[in-house]
């Protein structure tokens, strides 16, 4: 493991206080549930959105894992970046990187919201069972509670029930249908995102510019991959299960591309325009 630079030790100082921060007082009697949440990122028509959120929400963790994985990674790559680019320049791609997680992020969240809300305004005009089924027919409702516990699945198949039989009240199946997908638009605009993840991301996106032959491998995959294939196939298992939307999966993946894109990008910018000497060159598969 390379010696920790300035910025990455800096960086780690933060994420790890700011986590046994909220993770210690909490057994000290201190709920910290409203100050997490409020450091957490909110979509911005969230009332819970506040913009420190945008700088805030990556010195916050979900959990031990997520955190050790996040900070395993930094000080694996970072070091060698930052001796490599100089503390400024990597505290620049760490930021930019940050920036454009919640770019993409957001951008993807527009996205999903404007269709969705597209599609229950196609229900209200022919509330039909198809168009129904188009709003929840892509949604993986299994893991999903209402407030009071009851399944969302289960309310979503009485409804459909209710069309396909024309059962009770239709103005109020109508009611019960626009309600349901309203509260799922609510819903999804309302989930919070923490983590340094997308930074993340965008350091280990330019560590493959930078050293596209350095051998890589994920712990519980311990086979050495060059790095040119490996943040490509990483790349497209989190667009994979981006899209996919599991409920058993609450990763933000589209923050984690925005990262790697934006990191990329600024690398690949900086390699082309003012080459790091000795980037190429290898001692024993490390890079000098």
């Amino acid at each position: 493991m390379p010696p920790l630079t300035p910025i990455v030790k800096n960086l780690l100082i933060i994420n790890v206080g700011v986590f046994a921060i909220l993770f210690v007082l909490p057994y000290l009697g201190v709920d910290t549930g409203e100050l997490a949440d409020f450091l957490a990122l909110h979509y911005p028509t969230s009332d819970r959105f506040h913009p420190v959120q945008l700088v805030s929400h990556f010195f916050v963790h979900g959990g031990l894992t997520h955190i050790f994985f996040n900070m395993f990674g930094l000080v694996m790559f970072g070091p060698l970046l930052e001796a490599r680019y100089g503390s400024k320049r990597f505290l620049i791609l760490y930021l930019v990187a940050a920036a454009g997680a919640v770019a993409l992020h957001f951008g993807y969240t527009w996205f999903q919201l404007e269709r969705l809300q597209d599609i229950l305004l196609n229900f209200q005009q022919d509330p039909t069972l198809a168009n129904f089924n188009d709003f929840f027919g892509r949604i993986d409702t299994k893991g999903l509670s209402m407030d009071d516990g009851t399944r969302v699945s289960t309310v979503v198949a009485n409804i459909q029930n209710d069309i396909v039989l024309a059962k009770g009240d239709p103005a109020q199946t109508l009611r019960d249908g626009v309600g349901m997908m309203q509260e799922y638009i609510d819903f999804k605009a309302s989930i919070p995102m923490v983590g340094a993840s997308g930074a993340l991301y965008g350091v280990v996106a330019a560590f493959a510019i930078l050293y596209p032959d350095f051998k890589l491998m994920l712990i519980f995959l311990p086979i050495p991959i060059k790095a040119r294939y490996f943040v490509p196939v990483l790349l497209a298992v989190d667009l994979f299960l981006g899209i996919m939307e599991y409920s058993w999966d609450p990763i933000a993946h589209f923050a984690h591309l925005g990262g790697a894109v934006a990191g990329g990008i600024l690398a690949f910018y900086w390699y082309k325009t003012e080459p790091p000497a000795g980037a190429r060159r290898w001692d024993r598969g490390v890079p000098r």
